[in-house]
């Protein structure tokens, strides 16, 4: 099971409960795996939103067939250094310092820098007096530096 499908599922429910989904992740062996969920909303997200969307979310997923039995379920914001999960994310923080670790002609790379610029295929960094254009496919993680 992937987090787009995790993420199909979920989406329409976690939406009625008055958030949306920032992000899925989902590790460990498939007999003992973990899914976090990242919750955000306009005005943020408090212990009872994550609360609220747990409970939900694994009466949902306990009902799924192809989930796995034995998993932990971990719900909580994104946090003042959000990750980045979706190429849609990023335009809302145009000109906001990010840390982003890519490849660069297969060398693994970490900079720090203010997103200048988002289009279909990337994203542009400033930093130092330059400008890095960079590939979402060529992105491994992306975090706001608060």
């Amino acid at each position: 099971m992937d987090t787009e499908y995790i993420k199909e599922v979920l989406e329409r429910d976690i939406e009625r409960l008055g958030c949306k989904i920032w992000g899925l992740e989902l590790f460990g062996r498939r007999s003992n795996q973990t899914l976090r969920v990242y919750i955000d909303k306009d005005d943020g997200i408090s212990v009872e939103d994550c609360e609220k969307v747990s409970k939900h979310v694994s009466k949902v997923l306990d009902t799924e067939n192809d989930f796995s039995k034995n998993y932990m379920l971990e719900v909580s914001s994104p946090g003042l250094d959000r990750k980045f999960f979706y190429k849609d994310q990023y335009q809302e923080f145009l000109n906001e310092s990010l840390k982003v670790t890519f490849f660069d002609s297969q060398i693994k790379k970490t900079i720090k820098g203010l997103l200048g610029a988002v289009d279909d295929t990337g994203i542009k960094l400033e930093y130092k007096g330059a400008t890095q254009q960079i590939a979402f496919s060529s992105i491994i993680q992306a975090n706001l530096i608060i």
